[in-house]
């Protein structure tokens, strides 16, 4: 398996995210790269690069796949860019700060490094790692679109051990047929639609998703693309629980 690329910008929600996407590949045995594109205005807080730097120092001899740590200089969407092409690796795991702080995060480019990219990308909020065994994919209209990010969410969750759970809208059980056909027998998928009217459909399926003891939601990346950001996407990456959130 290629390298997990773990993004900081040396804040102290990213020094938890590192941590969060460090446990993450020492407990599945995969290599690490953590980046931090220098951009010209932006400051680098020398007391969260130590932190960081002395992290990867702990961590370096406890990782199969091993850790290093790079600086790049240029524009972040660009930087990205190429490494997207690179093929080096696997998935991205970054942090945020918060519903302001995603977009603050790096300006602009930071819902693109979503959207972009060919390879899942994992937001990760305040939170500890644990194992990923359980994860919960809301569906909230036709699905048939999806069809090429569902394949990579199979994929993954097969390659990590993950059992997958589908919540979609009453009404909308034929598009977890479809899914399920996507998955075929590599994971276990299961429906539910037991919800009120009265609730909007992102807020239950979070709440579906604490009571059932998901380890991480999945969602769609191109939903960003839309006029306005997406409401399943954006409620699941801020939920209140602090569940990791899958964007493929």
């Amino acid at each position: 398996m290629k390298k997990v690329l773990i993004l900081t910008d040396f804040t102290q929600a990213c020094y938890e995210s590192v941590t969060y996407g460090l446990d993450f590949c020492r407990h599945y045995g995969l290599g690490a790269e953590i980046l931090h594109v220098d951009e010209d205005d932006y400051f680098i807080d020398e007391v969260e690069l130590r932190r960081t730097e002395e992290l990867v120092s702990l961590y370096r001899g406890k990782m199969q796949g091993g850790v290093d740590m790079t600086i790049k200089k240029g524009d972040f969407a660009d930087v990205m860019g190429e490494l997207s092409k690179s093929g080096k690796f696997t998935m991205i795991i970054m942090g945020t700060h918060g519903r302001h702080g995603f977009q603050s995060l790096t300006g602009s480019a930071a819902a693109r490094i979503i959207v972009l990219q060919d390879i899942p990308v994992v937001v990760v909020q305040s939170k500890r790692f644990k194992p990923v065994k359980l994860a919960l994919l809301p569906i909230a209209d036709n699905i048939e679109q999806y069809a090429g990010e569902i394949d990579k969410m199979a994929q993954l969750a097969l390659l990590l051990g993950i059992d997958v759970k589908i919540v979609c809208r009453r009404g909308e059980e034929a598009f977890a047929d479809t899914v399920s056909r996507i998955f075929g027998r590599r994971i276990q998928v299961a429906l539910s639609v037991d919800y009120c009217k009265d609730r909007t459909f992102s807020l239950q399926a979070i709440e579906y998703g604490e009571k059932i003891g998901a380890d991480m939601f999945l969602g769609f990346s191109h939903e960003i693309e839309r006029t306005v950001f997406a409401p399943v996407l954006e409620q699941l990456m801020f939920n209140l629980a602090l569940i990791p959130v899958m964007c493929c």
